[in-house]
């Protein structure tokens, strides 16, 4: 599925798969994703990280998630030359936790790199793929703690679940991220749908599919 609703400034192809689509051209893998939030310009090498950026065109990148948020930006670096970046984001990429390089969870991570190469962050397009939702995110303690440092939290992201432990809205967390780190909310092409309530399209670890992912990727023209 591409990512709808919003134009990049730039040729640009992006988009989620689902299993219905496993046939197509999936970026070549560039990642062990390790759950942590490093961020890396992408290469030929395979390389410990969770998130991939280039402003080479024609290059496919992305994430394989079958729970966590893929997370795809991309926007005009000064001069007009385009970037684009990939992100694979789950509790402890969302949070930062346990992380051993301060900057926060990988979404600011990634947008650091963005303005490090004279970006501006309004100016991005942004997409958050389909993800375990907080219907069944089910967290320990401890994740909504860890959240609740990062200055963009509101305690409306958790609610109480029927076993007694917290949900967590990661899909709106993330949102909170973008909006504070001073994404335009017109810029958001989302896809909101639960891993974990669509086996007829998506994977879901939770729900007991360890071997199918979906990617999250994008290419620049």
């Amino acid at each position: 599925m591409l990512v709808p609703g919003v134009e990049p400034p730039f040729s640009l192809s992006w988009g989620f798969s689902t299993r219905l689509d496993e046939g197509g051209a999936p970026p070549a893998r560039r990642l062990n994703q390790v759950h942590r939030c490093g961020v890396v310009e992408a290469g030929d090498a395979v390389v410990d990280a969770d998130g991939l950026w280039t402003t080479r065109h024609g290059l496919r990148i992305g994430v394989r998630v079958a729970d966590c948020v893929p997370i795809l930006l991309a926007g005009p670096l000064p001069g007009g030359n385009p970037w684009a970046a990939a992100l694979h984001a789950g509790w402890r990429g969302a949070t930062g936790l346990g992380d051993p390089e301060p900057g926060g969870g990988i979404l600011r991570r990634g947008v650091a790199r963005f303005r490090a190469l004279g970006g501006d962050p309004k100016d991005l397009v942004w997409a958050f793929g389909p993800a375990i939702l907080a219907c069944h995110f089910e967290v320990g303690p401890e994740v909504i703690e860890a959240a609740r440092q990062d200055p963009a939290w509101r305690e409306e992201l958790q609610a109480p679940g029927h076993a007694g432990k917290p949900h967590l809205n990661l899909h709106g967390f993330l949102r909170a991220q973008a909006l504070d780190l001073g994404l335009d909310a017109r810029r958001d092409g989302s896809v909101p749908l639960c891993t974990v309530c669509r086996p007829d399209l998506l994977y879901s670890y939770r729900r007991g599919d360890t071997q199918g992912r979906q990617w999250g990727w994008v290419e620049l023209g």
